[in-house]
């Protein structure tokens, strides 16, 4: 859910569909694991560029900087932790429907759909919370600010990540 996982949808996607059909594609924790750095160099690579179009976008002065930079990298280092979850669903979903070409069962529907409502709803809380501390810390035009600019950035991601993802069968 950070900018634009599109690498590591292609990534997760493309190892599971290389794998011959009568091979078991690998576990999400497996492939997570051999691909840990490339996975960490991507996140910070969206980090950096996201934190580039936060600033473009904040206008904020050095003494604003000063308070709200500290803010936003434990934000962004606590959403990373949610990104490295949902990119293991990911994983998950692409094993599931590797395995079923295109379908999945409805155990493992039911399974991706929890864990998927449990990520989103620790990504927002963790956004909200930030956004009361920038408010408290700050000034609640400056956390509106922040809140626009994360769900644009978001809403971006959503529809970029939607448009890799295959439709379940």
């Amino acid at each position: 859910m950070s900018n634009s996982p599109i690498f590591v949808v292609l990534l997760f996607f493309g190892i599971f569909f290389s794998v011959n059909a009568q091979e078991s594609p690998p576990s999400a924790q497996v492939v997570m694991s051999e691909n840990k750095e490339k996975i960490k160099n991507h996140l910070e690579a969206l980090n950096y560029n996201r934190k580039l179009m936060v600033a473009e976008n904040m206008q904020l002065d050095d003494q604003k900087a000063e308070s709200f930079w500290p803010i936003y990298s434990r934000y962004r280092n606590e959403i990373d932790f949610t990104s490295r979850a949902y990119f293991k669903l990911l994983f998950e979903y692409a094993r599931a429907h590797a395995s079923g070409s295109g379908s999945v069962t409805h155990e493992d529907a039911a399974g991706l759909i929890k864990s998927h409502k449990t990520l989103v709803a620790r990504q927002r809380m963790t956004l909200f919370r930030y956004v009361d501390e920038v408010s408290r810390k700050m000034s609640p035009v400056t956390a509106m600010r922040f809140l626009q600019i994360e769900e644009q950035l978001d809403a971006t991601d959503v529809l970029r990540l939607g448009q890799q993802v295959p439709l379940v069968e």
